[in-house]
């Protein structure tokens, strides 16, 4: 067992966010509300200490350097109201760190599989709520790892505070004391939970009035008639068991390609994913009139700001599936993302940061079961089809416990009635993606990775000028 490298002058008791809390209530056994990382390394030089135990022992000392490798949960009785962090102590990293092994002969996907395995699972709520599995095998001696967080409480931007305290830098930090921080008593809870329900009940009325006047805002402006939300295969109730592929594509020609079609970057990451899907669904002769929407997170920080909570929103954007034109599309839904970000940054100072949450996990546990009915899946109206997130990282390399890191594929959480989320990170100068969803509604999820390049390629031929690109299809 490895002490915390952090002298704990108090007990920290931390109210959770609405919106942080909502990950945890709307957890099952079928929906996990975690997020992840897999990583491939450089191959561990012979003769050295197995990498588990050395990744182990480079975490000892940087423990103290993140929140969310020492806080975990404290409930309020009943779960009244959201529940808060609390110092954990001491952590066992035998229990958060573990090794897995592929069966020999490795073939192509069984790394993925073996993500999608770990990502079925729960994270225990008795400790602090992430693990790292050290994945050997791998053809030439490299390793994956695979990164588990819960999403209560780390978005996209505070996770890279996190990636930060793990990667390696010049100079090992030193181990400072470490003083275990006892439970919090019922009554300290208690008293928190009252402090923190008085103090967004103080602040309702501002809130109020201030949703009030962006409503108000929202109401003058000229209203543009959407499609409706269409129901596909996506957009079912899902099982535990899950899915995932990668592909990734240079992030210099995915730039070159989007400026010269006069499109963003991101712009482009939603054009080929709507073109994967739309090729994928008319396979099946699945594919709707009606375009498909995606849901783009879009983050509520300030520059700099890197708090260990959840700070986004939502914006839905047109995929424009319905066209077969691909040029024709691209400017389509260029124009739709502009829209939707235009609308979503006059609403951003409107946007709670917290509100009271008394009885709040209640009614989002119910929520949780009835969004578990495939009957209501299926007669209420969808916001979106799928999920599409584009995560700025490192633009340099970087090393984990001295071992460099080649890919970094994101891992996701699809939910009932959208059992799709793509999330793409990028790195290094390339652009990793990371799709995860449920195995029974996509049992042939590399499909649509291949989808994703295919795509890439045929827009980037179309681009004015540029020549044609032929990025592999690269599998960890």
């Amino acid at each position: 067992m490895y002490p915390i490298p952090l002298k704990c002058v108090a007990p920290a008791v931390k109210a959770l966010t609405i919106l942080d809390a909502a990950f945890l209530q709307l957890e099952t056994p079928a929906t996990p509300m975690h997020v992840g990382a897999l990583f491939i390394l450089d191959a561990p030089r012979k003769g050295t200490v197995p990498y588990t135990e050395r990744l182990r022992a480079h975490l000892a000392p940087r423990l103290g350097r993140c929140e969310v490798f020492t806080r975990q949960l404290a409930t309020l009785p009943l779960a009244l109201a959201n529940p808060f962090w609390t110092d954990a102590g001491t952590v066992d990293l035998r229990r958060h760190v573990r090794r897995q092994r592929l069966r020999a002969p490795v073939q192509p996907g069984d790394l993925e599989r073996c993500v999608a395995r770990l990502h079925s699972r729960l994270l225990p709520r008795d400790r602090p709520l992430w693990e790292f599995h050290v994945i050997e095998g791998l053809p030439a001696g490299r390793v994956g790892l695979y990164v588990k967080i819960h999403h209560a409480g780390l978005d996209g931007a505070s996770a890279q505070g996190f990636l930060r305290a793990v990667i390696d830098e010049s100079g090992e930090p030193s181990p400072r004391d470490a003083v275990a921080a006892p439970d919090p008593a019922l009554t300290e809870i208690l008293g928190a939970g009252l402090r923190h329900q008085l103090q967004e009940l103080a602040r309702l009325p501002a809130t109020l009035a201030t949703l009030a006047k962006a409503g108000a805002s929202l109401a003058l402006r000229p209203r543009q008639a959407g499609p409706k939300t269409p129901h596909t295969l996506l957009n079912r109730v899902i099982g535990s068991a899950r899915s995932f592929a990668t592909c990734q594509l240079p992030l210099a020609r995915v730039r070159a390609a989007a400026h010269a079609h006069g499109g963003t970057v991101n712009d482009l990451v939603l054009a080929a994913c709507a073109g994967a899907l739309r090729a994928y669904l008319e396979q099946r002769e699945a594919l709707p009139a009606e375009p498909l929407v995606a849901a783009v997170p879009v983050s509520l920080r300030a520059s700099g700001d890197e708090e260990q909570t959840i700070q986004v929103t939502f914006m839905g954007v047109n995929l424009h599936t319905d066209l077969d034109d691909r040029l024709g599309r691209f400017a389509a839904i260029h124009a739709s993302a502009a829209d939707s970000k235009a609308l979503t940054e006059s609403l951003r100072s409107a946007m709670p940061r917290d509100l009271p949450s008394l009885g709040v996990p209640w009614l989002v546990g119910a929520f949780a079961r009835v969004a578990g009915i495939q009957a209501v899946v299926d007669q209420v109206p969808l916001p979106f089809n799928v999920l599409v997130s584009n995560v700025p990282g490192p633009p340099h390399p970087m090393a984990i416990a001295g071992r460099r890191v080649r890919s970094h594929f994101p891992v996701s959480i699809p939910y009932h009635g959208v059992a799709l989320n793509i999330t793409v990170q990028s790195y290094d100068g390339q652009l990793f993606f990371g799709l995860t969803g449920c195995r029974r509604a996509l049992p042939d999820m590399d499909l649509l990775a291949r989808g994703i390049i295919t795509e890439f390629r045929r827009l980037a031929r179309l681009a004015p000028g540029g020549a044609p690109a032929r990025p592999a299809i690269v599998r960890p």
